[in-house]
């Protein structure tokens, strides 16, 4: 397990950390929520009908962010775009960092972006990842680069109109960083981050491709919902997607790929998140610390993310 400071740094099958009487009373409904759908077998289950909750269930509904302020700090972007044909044909936009100072070819982390941002904004002026990557190769770390490319609000799974933004970053958007001689990116193994929306995408895209190609996964408040009855529309089509492609049950995907989970004690997605952590064998390292679904909490964990997937990198 890795040390995460200051935050606080618990296996995922030992007790909470002490947040509060509100946060554990809701701990305890949603572990109740959990339970009825995981005793439920499956014929039972087929007769659980998803209600529209969207404006009651944990929400990842960020502030629209169509053109984030160019990025100043750390290292330049490298940006470019190709016509997508897991994404319906649509123009999808990609960018890339590599530290300063550093040549040869580089291991890279995809990183999967948050509902209502894009292939820019973990380097815009609120999260700078590319800064924090700096500063750990300035420190005398195995250096990585990082590449992001948008998927609008698609989930990272296919949807009824037909786009498939996994699809895409796994048979598209990896092989063209592999072959750009540009970029001089290795991809025979990688890392996955991501929050929010994003953080259920790199968890996702993990458990398609496992160990030994993924070499790590870490993640910011990934948006995970436990309760097939309550999940927005934006995220699911209907109950046969969300059985499809919801990450309970997958955990046993995880076995032999290292985990860091960072979350906000107050984040809606806390409950979920503990309660699909608890899934995991071995325990992923789990961070936590007082924060909610922001960009101040997320900034303040990049620092040792981008420590776990650079150490798992380099291994």
């Amino acid at each position: 397990m890795t040390r995460v400071r200051p935050h606080l740094l618990v296996s995922a099958d030992r007790d909470l950390p002490r947040v509060g009487r509100r946060a554990v009373l809701a701990a305890g409904l949603g572990a109740a929520a959990l339970g009825v759908a995981a005793c439920s077998d499956s014929s039972s289950a087929t007769s659980v009908q998803p209600r529209n909750l969207e404006g009651r269930v944990a929400d990842d509904e960020l502030p629209v962010d169509p053109s984030p302020p160019p990025v100043t700090g750390g290292p330049p972007l490298i940006t470019g775009s190709f016509e997508s044909a897991r994404m319906g044909g649509r123009e999808t936009r990609w960018a890339v960092a590599r530290p300063n100072g550093v040549t040869g070819k580089l291991p890279v982390v995809l990183v999967l972006h948050a509902l209502n941002t894009n292939e820019k904004t973990i380097f815009g002026p609120k999260l700078e990842m590319q800064t924090v990557l700096q500063q750990y190769v300035d420190a005398g770390n195995p250096p990585f680069a990082l590449a992001a490319a948008d998927v609008g609000r698609n989930y990272y799974h296919r949807r009824l109109d037909g786009a498939d933004g996994s699809a895409m970053i796994l048979d598209e958007f990896l092989p063209m960083l592999a072959s750009n001689p540009d970029l001089n990116l290795s991809t025979e193994r990688f890392g996955l981050f991501g929050w929010s929306m994003g953080g259920y995408g790199a968890l996702r895209l993990a458990s398609l491709v496992g160990a030994p190609r993924v070499a790590a996964v870490a993640v910011s408040s990934p948006a995970l919902w436990a309760d097939p009855r309550n999940f927005p529309p934006r995220a699911f089509d209907g109950l046969e997607d969300y059985r499809a492609n919801s990450l309970f049950g997958a955990q046993p995907s995880f076995a032999k790929i290292p985990v860091l989970i960072n979350i906000g004690s107050s984040d809606q997605f806390y409950t979920y998140t503990r309660q699909w952590a608890a899934g995991l064998r071995p325990p992923a390292a789990f961070g936590t610390a007082a924060g909610g679904h922001t960009n101040r909490y997320w900034r303040s964990v990049l620092p040792e993310q981008v420590e776990f997937l650079g150490r798992n990198l380099a291994v």
